[in-house]
């Protein structure tokens, strides 16, 4: 961060507001050779259907025994169909020697007493080569719209017990949809007491938008001058500061799902993840000229085959230990062919939700070394976030979508954050789409023209709660020269990474507030901000009405007791793309 643009205690200026509009945004942000997956082992779920069953009553449960010490980072659920949903475990190694049996029972009720699935997992199927880690895919074997409870068992130690969601039937009416928000849990910054107030909640799922691990264990993204507690110390493999080798990647999960707040909500609510950034590495893009990612804050980052070698890891952990439905084809020439994690899920016609992938295929930022003030190549045709591909398919979805409430699933800020006026109008975050402008404003314009009844985007990435207006287009020399509204964009606070709080020190005549109206004065389109608390946010979709909630929990607090209070809540009414606050 420039220090020396940092003002002093005084009257603001323009240098002082757009240094300060800029820093907060940052500071929240924190911060052949492409067929290469096609190489390696990547661990997919087992059909349930292929696995053999086994007699419920024979499965013995040690109700003493500690699941800690068989499977330390509990269970998880994710890619929920309307008859399924992935189950997952890791069975610690030492288990993993032994020659006991894994089994997955699936019941409707937490004891266990009508058991609808059991079957015996082999082995091979948790093996060191995948991290002992298994994914079961329950499709086609449940209810829709239907709770069930799971666990594994492993030679009499059985798992805590999971809770799983299916989807209703695509032509089902369900009358709410509730899920909480989540992002950015950098493990050295904060603590995990919002993932138990999202445990408590009473929810249908839970939405991950990406950063669920970062690749530092040096500390690099927490609080200037804030050492990191010793409960929250890392040591990578390689003994390297951020994580390159698939040990580094798979050492980070291993540890951040073992803190007790993060499995209870994982227990508790099947998951619909999406990724960003630091599941791989900070910023990170794609050159199109030496066909390799770019990875900016690693060392040998912009080197094309060591760049490629440490994407992949990244991948493969992440995709080892976060369940979800998404297509891979190892077969594949090029690794945008082989990995698809843009999907769509529907919640019988009620809600349409569409996840996309918003760092694969992204091209660098438009100016180099970061400048904002003088650059100019923002709104360049040609540069993409989405690539031609994923786009099309994200028009085609916004055009024939005829759900109530139409949902994507972002992961960084679509509207635009700008200072200034005319000629000094400058955009500060150019890794969002604000240094996309084109591509936004392709978008923008299919949604006006094309626009489904009620367009609502939950967005993470940038550390703090947000809510404001989609327009058809923003004016590039003046604010009041906005197109028509198009939908709203709803974010959720970090749950510990670092924000506007943990980074700058305000001079004496600023306060909280001070800093939060810099931005909605400076942009029309955002009706609420607060860039200064850690949280989730909780969205409701009625027939009536989207009710979003932003919720502040202390991250220092490392307890079940942590502060939790209501930051804001709107509603955005059916048919009317517009905020009312409720609170």
């Amino acid at each position: 961060m420039p220090q020396d643009h940092s003002p002093t205690d005084g009257s603001p200026d323009d240098a002082d507001r757009r240094w300060f509009l800029r820093s907060v945004a940052t500071a929240a942000a924190g911060g052949g050779l492409a067929s290469i997956l096609g190489d390696r082992d990547l661990v997919q779920p087992v059909a349930a259907s292929d696995l053999a069953s086994v007699d419920p009553a024979s499965v013995q449960v040690d109700a003493t025994a500690d699941p800690d010490e068989v499977f330390p980072q509990s269970v998880m659920s994710g890619g929920p169909t309307p008859t399924g949903a992935i189950a997952w475990t890791r069975v610690a190694p030492s288990a993993a020697a032994g020659n006991g049996f894994l089994v997955l029972q699936v019941a409707t009720d937490p004891e266990f007493a009508d058991v609808q699935h059991s079957t015996v997992i082999p082995n091979g199927r948790y093996a060191a080569d995948h991290d002992h880690t298994v994914q079961v895919d329950l499709d086609g074997e449940l209810t829709p719209d239907s709770f069930y409870h799971y666990r594994f068992v492993y030679d009499g130690t059985a798992t805590r017990t999971g809770r799983l969601r299916t989807l209703p039937e695509p032509d089902a009416s369900p009358e709410s949809l509730r899920v909480a928000v989540v992002s950015c849990q950098d493990y050295q910054n904060g603590y995990y007491g919002a993932h138990h107030h999202v445990a408590q909640e009473e929810l249908d799922y839970l939405v991950h938008l990406g950063d669920f691990v970062y690749e530092s264990a040096n500390g690099q993204y927490t609080a200037p001058g804030r050492s990191v507690p010793d409960d929250r110390q890392l040591s990578l493999p390689s003994g390297r500061p951020l994580a390159e080798t698939l040990d580094d990647f798979r050492y980070l999960y291993d540890r951040y799902k073992r803190d007790r707040f993060l499995q209870e909500a994982l227990e508790r609510h099947t998951v619909i993840a999406g990724w960003d950034d630091h599941e791989v590495g900070n910023d990170r893009y794609w050159d199109a000229a030496a066909d390799a990612p770019v990875l900016p804050n690693k060392r040998r980052g912009d080197d094309p085959e060591f760049a490629m070698e440490v994407t992949a890891n990244g991948i493969q952990a992440w995709v080892e230990h976060v369940p979800m439905r998404v297509d891979y084809d190892p077969s594949a020439e090029h690794l945008h062919d082989q990995l698809r994690l843009w999907r769509r899920l529907e919640f019988g016609d009620l809600v349409d939700l569409a996840v996309t992938d918003e760092r694969l295929f992204r091209d660098g930022p438009p100016c180099p070394g970061g400048d904002v003030v003088t650059c100019f190549r923002e709104d360049e045709r040609g540069r993409t976030m989405l690539g031609d591909e994923q786009k099309q398919w994200w028009k085609d979805w916004t055009k024939n979508s005829t759900a109530r409430w139409t949902t994507w699933l972002n992961e960084v800020l679509t509207m635009p954050l700008t200072h200034g006026e005319g000629w000094n109008q400058v955009e500060v975050l150019h890794d969002a789409w604000d240094g996309f402008q084109h591509e936004r404003h392709q978008l923008m314009r299919h949604l006006r023209r094309h626009g489904p009844r009620n367009f609502v985007t939950l967005t993470g990435d940038l550390h703090c709660a947000m809510a404001g207006i989609q327009h058809g287009h923003y004016g590039e020399f003046g604010r009041g020269d906005r197109g028509p509204r198009v939908g709203v964009e709803l974010l959720t606070p970090a749950i510990s990474s670092t924000n506007a709080a943990d980074v700058l020190t305000y001079p004496t005549w600023l306060d909280d507030e001070d800093v939060d109206d810099f931005a909605t004065a400076e942009n029309e389109h955002l009706t609420f901000v607060d860039w200064h608390e850690h949280g989730y946010a909780v969205v409701e979709f009625t027939r009536d009405e989207a009710r979003y909630t932003a919720y502040s929990v202390d991250s220092t607090e490392n307890s079940e007791d942590a502060t939790r209070r209501t930051l804001a809540e709107y509603v955005v009414p059916d048919g009317e793309h517009r905020l009312r606050r409720k609170r």
